[in-house]
């Protein structure tokens, strides 16, 4: 069965192409997505990492900033000098990004 909260945030160009991904049954929580984006870091060289780092803060601050983004919804973060290396957070299905006191509140509405 298919879940309905679904994405993934991915590292991208100069060779690169890496990805973490999420497919759950609740929205994913802001704390969550920073943790996949750290899981992310982790998946990269040093180089690959130094490369992408100004785009890896622009990412953690769109999801700390965010609440609640619905799907569809694709952000890219791109490298100035070359347009090439980015990272790319893709919300395909349900909602990405929410506050955990939200979670909180929502389960026990729906519960």
């Amino acid at each position: 069965m298919t879940k309905k909260h679904r994405g993934r945030i991915q590292a991208q160009g100069n060779g690169v192409e890496k990805s973490v991904t999420w497919s759950q049954d609740e929205p994913l929580s802001r704390e969550q997505g920073k943790t996949l984006l750290q899981q992310l870091k982790g998946q990269l060289s040093e180089k690959e990492h130094s490369e992408r780092a100004e785009q890896f803060e622009q990412a953690e601050r769109y999801i700390e900033g965010a609440n609640g983004i619905p799907a569809p919804e694709r952000r890219t973060f791109q490298n100035r000098k070359t347009r090439d290396v980015r990272v790319d957070i893709e919300v395909l299905a349900g909602r990405a990004f929410i506050a955990v006191a939200f979670l909180v509140v929502l389960y026990f509405i729906l519960n």
